[in-house]
């Protein structure tokens, strides 16, 4: 596999990495956590630019591409941009994304106060879709928290968290946000990102005893009940195989600038 060089020239940075902390996530008052459980591990702040058109990670073994810049198919995307027009692609994207921020902060309001978000026309009928799922978690561990991995990639993972069954290991959760069921080759993506994910975690955390075998994508439908998909540790080796086949093949066509520095973090536990 290719490998990026660095230098050490810390002062070229084109973003600060100050705020690589290892702040941990608050469980709300009614939480309780069993003992054989990690309660609170530290939670990385993503530090990301965009070089040369690529979303970027600045981590402790310097700078990573994100889990969907690799997954990106640039021929497929430009194709629908120019089906639909660039306009209509352009208010297409600033709504989902408008939408997918407003239910993941929504989400983590809640995981962390108890609380449900104030309403809001446009999206609640997300948010009521995904309620019931959030509702089932026991312990949030983890919530919008950067994760990295020495094949060569990073990236900001929703949620990990216990469900009812977890035992001692949490389960990783990619929240969506979508129109209609997720299916075909769009799901498939969202399984190598969490398979992705998922390795990335167990690598950060590997001193924390994690060794997350689980993950869940849910997204949420708008005024139907939420749309889950469960990934097993068999599926999870298997779709990561595939994902470092996209990763190997990424990094050949897109080797990272030689005159960025290797970033450290503070804070690692």
């Amino acid at each position: 596999m290719k490998q990026e060089t660095r230098s050490s020239a810390s002062q070229n940075l084109p973003f600060d990495v100050s705020d690589w902390t290892g702040a941990q996530v608050p469980l709300h008052p009614n939480r309780t956590v069993p003992m054989t459980r990690v309660a609170a591990i530290p939670k990385y702040e993503a530090v990301r630019t965009v070089i040369e058109g690529h979303r970027v990670y600045a981590t402790p073994l310097g700078l990573k591409p994100s889990v969907t810049t690799i997954l990106r198919d640039d021929s497929r995307f430009a194709g629908w941009r120019k089906y639909k027009g660039e306009k209509a692609a352009d208010e297409i994207l600033q709504r989902a994304s408008a939408r997918g921020t407003w239910t993941h902060d929504g989400a983590e309001q809640f995981l962390t106060t108890g609380e449900h978000p104030p309403f809001h026309f446009s999206y609640q009928p997300f948010y009521n879709s995904l309620r019931p799922f959030l509702e089932q978690i026991e312990q949030p561990l983890l919530l919008e928290g950067a994760v990295w991995n020495s094949d060569n990639y990073a990236g900001a993972l929703d949620c990990l968290a216990y469900m009812p069954g977890d035992g001692d290991q949490p389960t990783c959760i990619d929240f969506k946000t979508a129109n209609k069921p997720v299916t075909g080759s769009k799901l498939y993506g969202y399984e190598l990102q969490v398979a992705a994910y998922i390795k990335a975690a167990n690598f950060v955390y590997a001193r924390q005893g994690l060794c997350i075998k689980k993950g869940l994508i849910v997204v949420a439908l708008p005024n139907k009940p939420y749309q889950i998909h469960e990934l097993a540790r068999t599926d999870i080796n298997q779709l990561y195989c595939h994902f470092l086949e996209k990763l190997e093949d990424w990094h050949e066509k897109n080797p990272l600038p030689g005159d960025y520095p290797q970033p450290m973090s503070r804070g690692v536990a």
